[in-house]
């Protein structure tokens, strides 16, 4: 559904923008077409060991180092010359394909994804520096499983999300044709989700080769940016989650058995800066199933899971929890914001501190939060968040909706 309503904002939004002309060398470049891109990736990197699993604790006593992955894209420009597109230079947005190849104890699973580039610099004419990020579902992992496969305490579903950061050399060849070299950074969680869940991180070296269907022969070349007026604006964000929840004890790893809702409001007032940054702060107000329980280890369940390579093991809780009064389990904080904003995109990021209940469990010290705010229209946009607690433990997904009050950008 989020792609289908993607394609079709993204395709009105392009048609709107129509209006600005640029004369090089006696041509006129078309202000008034899209231009589409086609692009084959190869990506050859190493894992990070970050778990005992990858070390070479598990059933095959291998250091899992390797990582490979094959990328079909489809992107597009915006029209060149127009005003948007010499706001955000070089910016393309679309959608991919991805086959990654790892070990056959993880699994060898298939993304789907959402990416946004452009450029940050241009070295020459022919050569520039670029940015890149994709975020999308990666399905077909071999997850954990106390049957099957007990020690892969890193993936916990056989679907999770997956997150890419790229920079990278641009070297334009020709008219179609873009060659395309740098690193890349990717993530891969089901977002506390489900339990264990310790998540994958790759770095790695891309080589892509570019092809361009429409673009014109020689590039536009900037002209005056459009000025931009100053202004506040307000994003009242409504999101929702589930979560599983766990917890470290002497006994090992301790599951709690639910799965547990969490659901908020955002009012996040923001001054917009300039035509690429806004800065601001957020009042967050939510309630946490999982939060402030009550576990008596008496009571933990008999189900066990003892690990063939030493690891601690993992208890699950039977029926020795207990859920406190309904405002134990509801805070609000206050954080620092800030954006950065594309077309069609705005990426948020916060740290804030809570206010209420805040002395003790997952309410306790600093939260942390990174979402993607993917617009419908001027005003309304979807919220894909993710937090994290102390800025190292894995929290919650923030699924939702946003309306904008103020906002004057086009």
């Amino acid at each position: 559904m989020t792609a289908t309503l993607f394609a079709v904002t993204l395709t009105a939004a392009a048609a709107d923008d129509v209006r600005d002309s640029l004369s090089l060398s006696g041509l006129t470049p078309d202000t008034t077409s899209v231009v589409h891109r086609l692009e084959a990736e190869v990506v050859d990197g190493a894992v990070f060991h970050t778990h005992r699993f990858l070390e070479g604790y598990n059933p095959e006593v291998r250091t899992m180092n390797q990582y490979f992955t094959l990328k079909g894209k489809y992107s597009f420009m915006l029209p060149p010359g127009s005003e948007k597109a010499r706001i955000y230079k070089g910016a393309y947005q679309g959608a991919g394909l991805a086959y990654h190849h790892l070990n056959p104890q993880i699994g060898n699973p298939v993304s789907l994804y959402l990416f946004q580039g452009a450029t940050i610099a241009s070295l020459s004419r022919r050569l520039s520096f670029n940015y890149e990020w994709d975020f999308g579902l990666a399905y077909g992992w071999k997850s954990y499983s106390g049957g099957e496969r007990p020690d892969n305490r890193v993936i916990g579903s056989k679907m999770t999300a997956y997150m890419d950061a790229d920079f990278y050399l641009r070297w334009r060849l020709s008219p179609q044709w873009d060659l395309n070299f740098g690193l890349t950074a990717s993530h891969f969680s089901n977002g506390n989700t489900t339990l264990p869940n310790a998540g994958l991180n790759v770095a790695s070296l891309k080589l892509s080769l570019a092809y361009y269907l429409n673009r014109p022969a020689e590039e536009p070349d900037d002209g005056p940016l459009p000025a931009f007026q100053r202004h506040w604006s307000t994003d009242v964000v409504l999101f929702g989650g589930w979560k599983r929840r766990g917890t470290e004890s002497d006994f090992g790893t301790l599951v709690l058995p639910d799965t547990y809702g969490v659901v908020g409001v955002n009012v996040n007032p923001m001054y917009n800066l300039n035509h690429w940054f806004n800065v601001g702060a957020s009042l967050d107000v939510y309630y946490d199933g999982s939060a402030n329980l009550i576990l008596d280890e008496n009571k933990k369940s008999d189900t066990t899971v003892e690990d063939a390579v030493d690891m601690a093991p993992i208890t699950t809780y039977g029926d020795g929890v207990s859920r406190p009064a309904w405002y134990r389990q509801v805070t609000a904080g206050v954080s620092a914001r800030g954006e950065f904003v594309m077309p069609y995109f705005t990426i948020n990021f916060g740290i804030g501190h809570n206010f209420v209940n805040a002395g003790s469990g997952i309410f306790k010290g600093f939260y942390e939060l990174l979402a993607l705010k993917v617009a419908l229209s001027r005003t309304t946009f979807i919220h894909i968040g993710y937090s994290l607690y102390d800025f190292q433990y894995p929290n919650n997904l923030m699924l939702g909706v946003g309306y904008r009050f103020g906002g004057r950008r086009r």
